[in-house]
C-alpha cells in the first residue's frame, strides 16, 4: 500500500480546474497562463485553510488563537509573494507542465483530493506519530516530528516541485528556496504556539484533525 497526502479542495478551486480544463480540451485560442496563475493561488490558498486556519477552532486559548492568525496572516503574505514573482505571462505549451501538476489529484473512496504521493518513510514518520496520540497516552514528541515531517513534504511538492514546472530564470529560480525557508520558519513558529503545554484532549483534536490527509491506497 503507498500513503498520500491530499485535502478535499473547495468549491472555488474544484470550479477554477473545471474551467481551466474545458479551455485547454477545447482548444479554446486564448492564453492559458491566467487560468494556471488563478489556479495556483486558489491551490496555495486551499492549502494553507487546510493545514493551517482549520486549526484554529482546536485551539482552546484565544490568545494562542490570536496568535497563530498572525502568524498565519504572516505565511499567506510570504506565499502571495512567491507567486506574483513566479507567475506571469508564457506561451500555452509553457503553462502545460505547470497545469498538468497542479490538477494531479490523489483519489480515494470515490473523493478527488488535491494530493502528492508520500515516500515510505515519511509516511511511516506521520503515521507513528498520530499513532502515538490516543485517549490514554500522548508522546508529543512523536507527533511533532509527524507534524513537521508532513509540512515539509508539503512545501517540497507545492513550491519545489511546482517550481521546477516553471520556465523561470536563474533569478526568479533562486528566490524559490529562501521563500521556501521563510514559509517553513512560519510552519515551525505556528506549531511552537500550538503544541506547548496543550492537554491531551487538544492533543487528540488535532491528530483527529489532521488523520484524513493522509490516504492509503493500493499502488
Amino acid at each position: 500500500m503507498a500513503h498520500y497526502f491530499g485535502f478535499i479542495p473547495s468549491d472555488e478551486l474544484k470550479t477554477l480546474v473545471t474551467e481551466a480544463e474545458q479551455i485547454i480540451e477545447s482548444d479554446a485560442q486564448v492564453d492559458y497562463y491566467p487560468y494556471r496563475d488563478a489556479l495556483t493561488k486558489q491551490t496555495a490558498k486551499d492549502l494553507i485553510d487546510n493545514l493551517l486556519v482549520g486549526l484554529i477552532d482546536n485551539i482552546p486559548n484565544p490568545e494562542r488563537q490570536a496568535a497563530m492568525s498572525k502568524i498565519i496572516t504572516t505565511i499567506e503574505k510570504a506565499a502571495d509573494t512567491l507567486l506574483n514573482i513566479l507567475l506571469g505571462k508564457e506561451n500555452n505549451e509553457e503553462i502545460m507542465p505547470s497545469f498538468n501538476f497542479l490538477k494531479d489529484q490523489a483519489n480515494n473512496d470515490g473523493v478527488s483530493r488535491v494530493g502528492f504521493k508520500l515516500s515510505e518513510e515519511d509516511s511511516q514518520t506521520i503515521l507513528d506519530g498520530f499513532a502515538a496520540v490516543t485517549p490514554e497516552n500522548v508522546d508529543a514528541v512523536k507527533f511533532r516530528t509527524a507534524l513537521e515531517t508532513m509540512n515539509e513534504a508539503t512545501l517540497t511538492h507545492f513550491i519545489t516541485r511546482f517550481a521546477e514546472t516553471l520556465k523561470l530564470g536563474m533569478i526568479k529560480r533562486k528566490s524559490v528556496p529562501v521563500a521556501k525557508a521563510a514559509i517553513d520558519k512560519g510552519m515551525n513558529m505556528a506549531l511552537n504556539k500550538l503544541l506547548p503545554g496543550l492537554p491531551d484532549s487538544s492533543m487528540n483534536r488535532l491528530a483527529n484533525y489532521y488523520r484524513p490527509f493522509i490516504i492509503e491506497k493500493a499502488d
